[in-house]
C-alpha cells in the first residue's frame, strides 16, 4: 500500500486563523461515510462537543476503542468522552503531535486543531488497512 501524501498540522492555520470550510466539510462526509450516522446537528464544534459522534467514529474503525460512551450532559462526562477519543486516537497510531487538546473542542477555542486530528485519523486509518472511505475523496 503506497503512502498517502500527509498534510503538515500547519496547513490547518493557527489558532487564530480562519476556519477552513472545506476541510470541515470533507472531515463530515468522511465521518458520515465511516459511521454510516448522519453528523449531528448544529455547527461543527457543537455537534462534535460531548464526544460522543467521535466516540462512535473510532469504534468504527476499530471496534471497543471506547468501550463506554458517556451520554449524560454533565462537562465531566463529555469531557471523558473527548479524551478516551483521542486516548484510542494514540493507541490507533495518530501521533500525539496530531491531536487537540481537549477544549480546544469543549471550549470551542479552535477548531484547526480538531479538523486536522480527524484528517490525521483518516490518514492512520488507511496506512492501518481500513478499506472504507478515504478522507478528502
Amino acid at each position: 500500500m503506497a503512502d498517502r501524501p500527509r498534510l503538515p498540522f500547519s496547513v490547518f492555520g493557527k489558532k487564530d486563523d480562519k476556519r477552513d470550510p472545506q476541510l470541515e466539510q470533507q472531515a463530515r462526509d468522511w465521518m458520515e461515510a465511516v459511521t454510516g450516522e448522519p453528523f449531528p446537528a448544529g455547527s461543527y464544534e457543537e455537534a462534535l462537543k460531548d464526544g460522543v459522534y467521535l466516540c462512535k467514529l473510532i469504534n468504527k474503525l476499530q471496534p471497543g476503542s471506547v468501550p463506554k460512551i458517556n451520554t449524560g450532559k454533565m462537562a465531566f462526562m463529555l469531557m471523558e468522552n473527548i479524551n478516551n477519543f483521542l486516548d484510542a486516537c494514540t493507541r490507533y497510531g495518530v501521533p500525539k503531535t496530531d491531536l487537540f487538546q481537549t477544549t480546544d473542542l469543549y471550549e470551542a477555542e479552535s477548531t484547526h486543531p480538531v479538523t486536522a486530528t480527524i484528517h490525521a485519523l483518516g490518514r492512520q486509518a488507511y496506512k492501518n488497512g481500513y478499506d472504507g472511505p478515504v478522507i478528502g475523496q
